[in-house]
């Protein structure tokens, strides 16, 4: 159950009415949407739904099942030949966020604080918003993510004050600075409920000093007009000189020229500066009438990425397939991240013949929606990440995209056969270079041996894949058909021993990722002669190996100090 205490009311100098109030310390109570998650749909730990209620582990550290657990940490995810580029870098916030979870409380409250009960791997935490159900989202903390101890924390960063009550809080994340996986345990949530609407009403008013909650004005400006033309110093350049010069601004700074002055206005209309939008850091603004002010200057868009924006809630489907159709005919990446939803735009979307990066992690169609992404035949990357797709739809759509590259089947646990898949991409994909399908489960090592025909693979992540079958000589075939793996992930494979690792250490010489975790029968001999044939080995994860102690671990860090060796016990 939520923990809901009411105290006598608190006395506070900046904000004396608050004496008035009810003090409330409030746990959560639901968890609402999330972009990150380690857990399978069908499993509780180390899910998000263990963020609810009050914190059972803190302040214990270390790796619980019972905590809610992101699925990434460090710099490997980004430095993957997968991972999705920047198609803006000078909209690249100046503290990326990496993932989020969004939390809701059961009463809305003026903020006094949020406690973070972080229990494994603290420290990336960087970004506080806070709403009241439907209304804007205010930011009430950022800072940099965090080198901490390894010690569980309570993290209360001091939040600005708003006059807005808040019953949801999203925790965003940058896990860059994180030696290992985060876990966070509870959040608690303070501040100070009105008696009456009446004493609501007067604190929304003004009538003591508070703070805006947000410093991102790109609604407000957007919404510019012609300004009466001043001294512009820039008068004597070349219409072309500008428009190049404003190729390096964000999409705020331009917003903010469009007010300078008559001239500055009509080149911000120029739709060079549009041929690569990226939205998703100012996923809490984006709504109907800001596509509608891009519709207005984009003719040509080659990139586009909404990730964030919740466009099935703040965007009609009218008006995004308006944009799409006016301003993206001849796209050809597209990623729509954590926010689609309409009902029939996916079949729009496949209209769209140069498509060649398509990004729809954690998108909400419906599995039938995908049968359409078949009609799209250039792809080269498509990342499915939590998606629902099916079998049949997922083997349409490799068979009519043959120079695919990439491919991120994560956690599609509506994809019940896999073997199959794999088959139908060592004829149609051969030249594929990354395959990720963890925690998919229905692959067996027949199925990974037909990935074995992929010789251009680099990355092969088939985490969690392996449970409970016999891995037979699926190993063998991988290290004599993909010779130039550079990253392999075989975490939870329980049935691997030394003897079925021995061929990736005499054949595939360029690894420098290898995620053993869970292997409970490998033993310290085999480690040891992977450190030492893997020259270019830069990560070796061996956690929760049960046959590897600790202080042999000490011993091969000093002795391999260029290889980040893990190991969680």
């Amino acid at each position: 159950m939520t923990e809901l205490i009411t105290k006598e009311p608190k006395k506070n100098n900046l904000n004396p009415i608050y004496g008035n109030m009810i003090f409330l310390e409030q746990f959560v109570e639901s968890v609402i949407s999330y972009s990150s998650r380690y857990n399978s749909i069908l499993s509780i730990l180390y899910a998000p739904e263990n963020l609810i209620g009050n914190p059972s582990k803190y302040p214990n550290y270390g790796d619980y099942p019972n905590s809610y657990t992101l699925r990434s940490y460090g710099k490997w995810w980004n430095q993957s030949e997968a991972a999705q580029p920047d198609y803006m870098p000078q909209d690249v916030d100046r503290i990326p966020s990496e993932d989020f979870v969004t939390v809701r409380f059961k009463h809305g409250v003026f903020p006094e604080n949020v406690h973070i009960y972080e229990t494994y791997n603290p420290g990336a935490v960087v970004r506080l918003w806070g709403h009241l159900v439907s209304n804007p989202w205010l930011l009430l903390w950022e800072g940099d993510p965090q080198v901490c101890l390894p010690v569980a924390r309570r993290f209360s960063p001091p939040i600005r004050q708003v006059k807005e009550l808040v019953n949801e809080i999203r925790i965003e994340f940058n896990q860059s600075t994180l030696k290992y996986y985060t876990s966070l345990d509870a959040v608690l949530l303070t501040g100070y409920q009105p008696k009456s609407l009446l004493q609501c009403k007067l604190l929304q008013k003004g009538l003591f000093d508070c703070l805006d909650g947000c410093d991102c004005d790109i609604d407000k400006s957007i919404e510019s007009h012609p300004c009466s033309d001043g001294i512009d110093l820039f008068a004597d350049l070349p219409f072309e000189v500008m428009v190049h010069v404003f190729q390096y601004l964000d999409l705020k700074s331009l917003c903010r020229c469009a007010q300078v002055s008559k001239r500055w206005y009509s080149i911000t209309f120029d739709p060079t500066l549009y041929r690569e939008i990226s939205l998703k850091r100012y996923w809490n603004k984006v709504d109907g009438a800001v596509i509608k002010h891009f519709i207005s200057k984009c003719k040509n868009v080659k990139k586009l990425d909404m990730s964030w924006c919740s466009i099935e809630k703040q965007i009609t489907e009218p008006v995004f397939i308006e944009f799409l159709e006016r301003c993206c005919p001849n796209i050809t990446h597209l990623s729509l991240g954590h926010c689609f939803g309409h009902t029939s735009s996916l079949g729009y979307i496949t209209k769209y013949g140069d498509l060649t990066d398509l990004r729809l992690r954690n998108c909400k169609c419906k599995t039938e929606e995908y049968k359409a992404l078949s009609n799209l035949t250039k792809l080269t990357a498509l990342d499915l990440y939590c998606s629902s797709i099916s079998d049949e739809y997922l083997i349409n759509i490799l068979k009519s995209n043959r120079d695919l590259k990439h491919l991120n089947l994560d956690l599609c646990e509506l994809l019940e056969r896999l073997d199959e898949v794999t088959e139908i991409v060592s004829i149609y994909n051969p030249n594929l270079i990354t395959w990720s399908s963890w925690k998919t489960y229905s692959i067996t090592s027949e199925g990974v041996k037909f990935l074995a025909q992929c010789s251009s693979l680099r990355e092969l992540d088939l985490g969690w894949c392996l449970l409970l079958n016999d891995p037979g000589n699926c190993l063998e075939r991988i290290a004599t058909g993909c010779k130039d793996l550079r990253r392999l992930i075989l975490s939870g494979w329980r049935g691997v021993n030394d003897q079925l690792l021995l061929p990736l250490i005499r054949q595939c010489e360029q690894i420098r990722e290898l995620d053993l975790l869970g292997m409970k029968n490998i033993s310290v001999d085999i480690c040891e002669r992977i450190l030492s044939s893997f020259t270019k080995l830069k990560l070796l994860d061996i956690s929760f190996c049960d046959l590897i102690k600790p202080e042999q671990v000490v011993l091969w860090q000093q002795h391999y100090p260029n290889v980040t060796i893990q190991q969680a016990q």
